[in-house]
């Protein structure tokens, strides 16, 4: 039997590290120090990126931080600690 999506595109977590202020699509003013998370299908590194800094790590990476913290729901907070984990720095 053949899955009709069989090759699952790998995700991966980012984290956005604003370095430069601007404001955003919805009006809202991003100071530098900003942090945001969210999914992407990129491969784990550090980018810059326009008014700051992305950092990108395996999916499978932070699903285990979380396992290990008992915690159940994806949380930002650890995902924020997940992310300085795999690069051994404090954002």
């Amino acid at each position: 039997m053949t899955y009709r999506n069989s090759s699952k595109t790998k995700m991966a977590w980012f984290l956005f590290l604003v370095t430069n202020g601007f404001t955003d699509d919805d009006g809202v003013y991003q100071n530098p120090g900003d942090k945001g998370v969210g999914m992407c299908s990129m491969s784990p590194g550090i980018m810059e990126a326009p008014n700051g800094t992305l950092y990108v790590v395996p999916e499978s990476w932070v699903e285990q931080f979380h396992v290990d913290k008992r915690q159940r729901r994806y949380c930002v907070s650890i995902i924020v600690q997940a992310v300085e984990s795999y690069y051994g720095i404090n954002l």
